[in-house]
């Protein structure tokens, strides 16, 4: 992966400008920052010596909170200073596994829809009708769509997209506007469409039974704790992918601040062998550990596959 020298340079001297004005707050750092923790790019210190030592988990854990202006500058100057080492720790990183995976790039779309019971046929055509217009568009991976076990009047589209302009392009799009209008005229919930960048996705596999069941995690970590949940997740989904009957376990994490949300999408054969990854060692340990750091409860939901 290229390095990109002058972007760090450039949010280094942005962030210590911003803390000179006459608002002394510390921003959030772009989103690529998160993007290039999550692949494991940054996990080093931007300084390693005195008070002003600097690390990635640190930068970003920071949210938008008062700090006295000459701290400011120190806790930034040694990012500055040091952009040339960051750059050769990047270099270092290019190589790392994370790299064999999707693309960084990519963004991975979800859509989370509610309808009245009644309207259970209506929203299942609507989606099937967004899904078809999709996958017509410049950049698009793939659709899914699914339909939860137990409220069959609940569904949630999982895209994928070569990158955010793609995504993006999307969302203009008329089938876009067309599906969020139809959507509101049968029920009384939002498009409730997020967009995540990826933290651990491997390739898909085709299921070769007729009952396959998908999972999706809905994981609000805390913010000082992201990165911490990155290496958690990534472990678990590196395992799962070996397991007995896996299909595809994915990792992404959101885009749009506060950027402490992720979620989990994975599938399997059947549900024998969703139940055996619950009964799993591996299973077991990422609920452990990924259960301290988390603000909100354990949200796993099962889906079955709309054709």
């Amino acid at each position: 992966m290229p390095t990109n020298v002058p972007f760090l340079r450039s949010w280094a001297l942005r962030a210590k400008m911003e803390t000179s004005s006459r608002s002394p707050l510390v921003s959030f750092p772009p989103r690529s920052v998160y993007r290039h923790v999550a692949a494991g790019l940054l996990t080093k210190p931007a300084a390693e010596t005195g008070a002003t030592a600097l690390y990635v988990k640190d930068m970003i854990s920071t949210r938008r909170r008062a700090f006295p202006k000459n701290y400011a500058v120190l806790f930034f100057e040694p990012l500055f200073l040091h952009a040339l080492g960051l750059a050769f720790l990047l270099a270092i990183a290019g190589i790392s596994a994370a790299l064999a995976q999707t693309s960084v790039d990519a963004i991975y779309g979800v859509t989370s829809i509610d309808v009245p019971p009644s309207a259970t046929s209506r929203g299942i055509a609507l989606l099937k009708h967004y899904r078809d217009a999709a996958l017509k568009q410049p950049g698009n991976h793939g659709v899914d769509l699914l339909q939860q076990v137990g409220w069959p009047n609940r569904f949630v589209i999982y895209e994928a997209w070569k990158n955010q302009s793609a995504y993006d392009a999307n969302e203009k799009a008329a089938h876009m506007a067309e599906f969020c209008d139809t959507l509101r005229s049968i029920s009384n919930a939002p498009c409730d469409r997020h967009a995540y960048f990826v933290v651990s996705v491997g390739p898909a596999r085709v299921s070769a039974g007729a009952n396959p069941i998908y999972m999706m995690l809905h994981l609000d970590v805390f913010p000082n704790e992201l990165q911490t949940g990155f290496v958690v997740a990534k472990q678990v989904a590196e395992a799962a992918r070996k397991g007995e009957g896996n299909l595809r376990y994915d990792v992404v994490s959101e885009v749009s601040t506060p950027l402490n949300y992720m979620t989990v999408f994975a599938a399997w054969q059947n549900r024998k062998a969703f139940d055996d990854y619950e009964m799993s060692t591996y299973a077991r340990q990422f609920r452990d550990k990924v259960g301290q750091l988390l603000g909100s409860p354990f949200d796993d939901r099962l889906y079955t596959p709309i054709n």
